[in-house]
């Protein structure tokens, strides 16, 4: 027998995969080695229903708990010492030196068997383990209520055995959906509809539409505060920035007040579509919501879908009130960053009425007075990453 210090990370969703399982479990495995790059020399491997890390010595395991937190698929993890060709005795004595580290009064002992080549059974397991821990603490166990849990996973010919379990973001793994362009605002809801459609394993690349050259560069910095803030759950992801400040300004100058804010969103997606379509994204990803504001009503946002020809617009969020989706945004930490001060570009020209219901008939007769297709290009030959 031989003891080291491990990570046993389990997943849920992807256990539901039947015969594409190991596709998933592949990108996981991948996406937890990018996630903990430069944290000391761990190796990562599949094993049967779980993800094994090993782990030097001198890992820190608490960059490596806020790291893990942050890798989508992962349903939780543990902090465990790994125990090979284990027998009942060697699972005592395990359990015994486990339970020096806690304080306790009451204990209970939780064996899980998969894909193990240990002869007793779980129960045979708990009982033995639990009344050795019993005679060398002389604690009780109380198997509902009790203050320490010693798990024990046995796994093929090894033992993982841990006391404390974390919380994973869960979700499915980052890469296995696809690529997406999310448009990203510096307010609270766009990045959290990034955050989201990242958990259901796409890659989020994101475009910020500015209002340079008739506004400050607050809202430029702020994406780029949220994007760099979303990067360890997005493994990899491109911000790219749009100037769209004289595209607004040409709208002003020939639409009619009410339907600036619809133009706007029109033309965004369009540019949004084009970077898109380069980049290999096969979605684009906005972050409104039903009805929160007169841009997003049922009729504006089928206006603004209009003139996306090649591919869905996602909207994680459109079925979450905006105290839901703030209470997300405080979880992720994207809160405090999005209400930071900031020239967003839609209060550029902004109309005293906008608005909610605007007819495909007006906004053809206003947009038949622009170069649309020469604004488009504009937009996606100023674009920057």
């Amino acid at each position: 027998m031989s003891t080291g210090s491990a990570v046993i990370a389990h997943y849920t969703e992807i256990g539901l995969k039947g015969r594409n399982r190991s596709y998933f479990e592949r990108i996981l495995a991948s996406n937890i080695e990018r996630s903990l790059e430069g944290a000391g020399s761990t190796q990562t491997k599949l094993i049967p229903g779980r993800v094994l890390i090993r782990l030097p010595e001198e890992a820190d395991h608490n960059e490596l708990a806020s790291r893990l937190t942050k890798v989508f698929g992962l349903s939780g993890f543990s902090f465990a010492n790994e125990l090979v060709k284990p027998s009942l005795e060697d699972l005592a004595a395990g359990a015994i030196e486990l339970g020096k580290t806690q304080t306790f009064e009451s204990f209970q002992v939780r064996a899980r068997r998969g894909h193990s080549s240990f002869p007793q059974t779980s129960q045979t397991i708990n009982e033995f383990v639990g009344q050795a821990v019993k005679d060398a603490s002389g604690k009780r166990v109380d198997l509902s209520n009790a203050d320490w849990t010693c798990h024990i996973e046995l796994v093929t010919d090894r033992a993982y055995m841990y006391s404390e379990k974390h919380s994973g973001p869960g979700g499915l793994p980052v890469g296995s959906s696809g690529r997406v362009m999310a448009l990203l605002s510096g307010g609270i809801d766009s990045p959290v509809a990034g955050w989201q459609i990242a958990k259901r394993g796409a890659l989020v690349d994101f475009v910020h539409f500015h209002g340079q050259p008739y506004s400050d560069p607050s809202s430029a910095r702020q994406a780029s505060r949220l994007a760099l803030h979303l990067k360890p759950w997005l493994i990899k992801s491109k911000l790219w920035m749009v100037p769209f400040g004289e595209i607004q300004s040409e709208i002003v100058t020939t639409a009619p007040q009410h339907l600036r804010i619809v133009l706007y969103r029109r033309f965004m997606m369009r540019i949004a579509e084009a970077l898109a379509r380069r980049e290999g994204a096969e979605a684009l990803v906005t972050g409104e919501s039903l009805g929160q504001v007169a841009s997003q009503t049922l009729p504006n946002l089928t206006a603004t879908d209009q003139v996306v020809e090649t591919m869905p617009v996602l909207r994680p969020l459109v079925g979450h009130d905006k105290l839901e989706i703030e209470a997300i945004a405080k979880r992720i930490g994207t809160y405090e960053i999005s209400i930071a001060p900031h020239q967003d570009c839609c209060v550029l020209f902004v109309p005293r009425q906008v608005t909610t219901a605007a007819k495909p008939s007006q906004l053809a007769e206003a947009e038949a007075r622009l170069d649309v297709e020469g604004l488009v290009e504009k937009g996606v030959a100023n674009a920057a990453t």
